[in-house]
């Protein structure tokens, strides 16, 4: 067998969106939904203990998928007849008690292993599972709030590198570091417990406001560290390994815990977007960049643009983020990267979320909700950026003006139904020219069909939102006023958790 490219050359056709489409990708989405989450259950043995598993890879993973799918079961379109006890399934795969493992400064996330923070995040969402998601009357064990307030203290005196096997490693991306333990408290926050538990989280949530400064203050160490090294000419203000994702994380906080560091996080955005653009659409590895020996820049979430597109249309829901801070060059990054992962986006890895077809669309799905929904905001936005470099026209206007909603599900709506095709949900070959691998771990969320699922899912919501907000503009219903008062429409919206450990739609608490 021939070697497999980086990816295959794109012959999709974006669909048109219309109700008819969207409603046909809705039924067909929910079909690949109840048979993925099927084979999952099949092939995935049911855990004696935690061993020493993060929610990247293995069962806790695939216990958070179908914990997901509990949660939206409302968009998911099951009957008795069809539908699987998601919410059992997800139960199965939270073992009782705490792991062994110790609490290490440096693996404070859930996503990565070896880590009591993954235990406590499983068990807490599993509680509000039982919960039924917000009846206000689930409780978390002692124990486990005890852990998550020694986490929260190890943060704080992290340095930005920790030291782990030998070795010296960044102390705040998503995978292992500060930013991932964020990420669980930030989606604890988004539930209402009983009143000795709310108590008890009282001054653990309380130090949200001072991760994000120290995650930041070490953001601007490493600009500094870089600048000393290297010199200034290509430097951020935040340098951190894992910046776009860790940024993200970030803007899910409330907006008086950002509201200091908003000029910040603006510039390192814009310096992001410009990196990209100097690449035309890619955003490398590294800076200075250097190459590991791929045949190409990656087009994959976590080494390449998607990441970046994910970050912008978190930060594009941000009112005072984008009136104060927005730049040409956001719509341009925006637009370039959209272009460079649509022609290299069908990567031969398959169809997974770090470096696969469905994790490639995901960003799509949001940077739509943020054109479709928060389009007056974008606006505001724009116009405040004219004020500020006293211009009469946007430069790139014609970039800008292809930016639409449509344009991003419609090339979302593409990838998700290609990425049936791939390994191991379709181990056909009925396309010999897109020989896609098997993934190295096939059933978990992060490399194999669970993550698949989750796309699948939060795409029949974002489907179901959309059709939605047609039928009542057809019925005359004001797109603007009244649309976002509909109660369909907001429980189609609420459905949409967003991209699993990372967001972009906020801290939904579904993690």
């Amino acid at each position: 067998m021939a070697e497999r490219p980086q990816f295959f050359p794109n012959t999709l056709t974006p669909p048109t969106i219309n109700a008819a489409t969207l409603a046909s990708s809705l039924e067909e989405l929910r079909i690949a939904v109840r048979n993925g989450a099927e084979q999952v259950k099949e092939n995935t043995p049911l855990p004696e203990s935690w061993g020493s598993h993060g929610i990247f890879r293995a069962f806790p993973g695939i216990a958070l998928t179908f914990l997901r799918l509990d949660y939206q079961t409302s968009v998911l379109g099951d009957t008795k007849e069809t539908s699987l006890d998601y919410r059992q399934l997800g139960l199965q795969q939270v073992p009782s008690g705490l792991p062994e493992a110790p609490l290490l400064p440096s693996r404070l996330s859930a996503i990565g292993s070896s880590s009591p923070v993954t235990a406590i995040t499983l068990r807490i969402l599993a509680a509000l599972a039982k919960d039924n998601w917000g009846n206000g009357k689930a409780n978390i064990a002692v124990e486990d709030i005890s852990c998550l307030l020694d986490a929260v203290q190890i943060a704080l005196k992290n340095e930005p590198l920790v030291a782990h096997d030998g070795r010296k490693m960044g102390g705040d991306e998503i995978l292992f570091g500060r930013a991932g333990l964020l990420w669980t408290l930030l989606n604890i926050r988004a539930h209402t417990f009983d009143e000795k538990t709310q108590t008890a989280l009282t001054p653990v949530l309380g130090k949200i406001p001072d991760i994000i400064r120290v995650i930041i203050d070490a953001g601007r160490q490493g600009s500094k560290s870089y600048i000393n090294k290297n010199g200034d000419q290509e430097a951020h203000p935040l340098m951190v390994h894992g910046i776009t994702g860790i940024l993200t994380i970030i803007l899910s906080a409330k907006p008086d815990e950002l509201a200091e560091h908003l000029p910040v996080i603006g510039d390192s955005i814009t310096a992001l977007c410009k990196l990209s653009i100097s690449t035309n659409g890619h955003l490398p590895m590294t800076l200075p960049p250097f190459s590991y020996g791929q045949r190409s820049e990656l087009v994959q979430l976590c080494h390449g643009t998607p990441g970046l597109l994910i970050l912008l249309a978190a930060a594009l829901k941000n009112t005072a983020l984008t009136r104060a801070h927005w730049d040409p060059s956001w719509d341009q990054a925006i637009y370039l990267g959209t272009e460079r992962v649509w022609e290299e986006g069908l990567l031969s890895k398959g169809g997974s979320l770090c470096h696969g077809i469905s994790g490639n669309a995901w960003p799509w799905l949001l940077l739509h909700n943020a054109f479709e929904y928060s389009s007056k905001n974008l606006d505001n936005g724009r116009e405040a950026y004219l004020q500020r470099a006293q211009l009469l026209a946007l430069p790139n206007a014609d970039v800008s003006q292809r930016l639409t909603g449509d344009s991003f599900l419609s090339r979302a709506l593409a990838f998700m139904m290609h990425a049936r095709e791939t390994r191991p949900y379709n181990t056909s070959t009925a396309d010999p020219e897109k020989d896609y691998r098997m993934p190295d771990a096939p059933y978990a969320l992060f490399e194999g069909l669970a993550g698949n699922v989750c796309a699948w899912a939060d795409t029949c919501a974002v489907l179901q939102a959309k059709l939605r907000k047609m039928e009542l503009v057809e019925q005359g219903v004001c797109a603007t006023s009244g649309v976002p008062k509909d109660e369909a429409f907001q429980e189609a919206l609420l459905k949409q958790i967003g991209f699993p450990a990372l967001g972009g739609n906020g801290a939904t608490g579904l993690y």
